[in-house]
This record gives C-alpha cells, structure tokens and sequence, in this order.
C-alpha cells in the first residue's frame, strides 16, 4: 500500500491529528490541507496557519470534535 495509506487515513477521517512525525506526517497535514479536513497539531510540523496547536491530547481531541460539530 505504501504512501497511499497517508490518502487512505486522511479521506477517512473528519478531522486529523498530527502528533510530532516525520515526513509521513507532512504528507498527511498536506492531503488535509488539500482536502480542507480540520488538522490539529502537538509538537508538529508548522506549515500552516490553518494548523491548529494543541498541548495535550486531550485538548486535541477536543478541538477535533468542537471543528467537526461546527462544520456540520
């Protein structure tokens, strides 16, 4: 499957969460960036302003869910 995973979780996913990475990680901020998929970030690559930042965990997964409600 190789990098096609990176589209494959993206498309799946309502919004993503980018914890640290590598250039995997990059591939898949871009993919949500293309596909205006919410992106929150800890400790992340900073490629853009639409990037949301987040502390914890927590606090990520909660900011997922608050942009996905208010996209519905």
């Amino acid at each position: 499957m190789g990098h096609a995973r990176n589209v494959i979780v993206v498309r799946s996913s309502s919004a993503v969460i980018a914890i640290g990475g590598s250039f995997g990680t990059l591939s898949e901020i871009a993919f949500a960036l293309r596909l205006e998929i919410p992106i929150i970030g800890i400790k992340t690559w900073d490629v853009s302003t639409e990037i949301k930042k987040a502390e914890t965990p927590k606090e990520a997964v909660d900011m997922a869910i608050e942009l996905i409600g208010s996209s519905a």
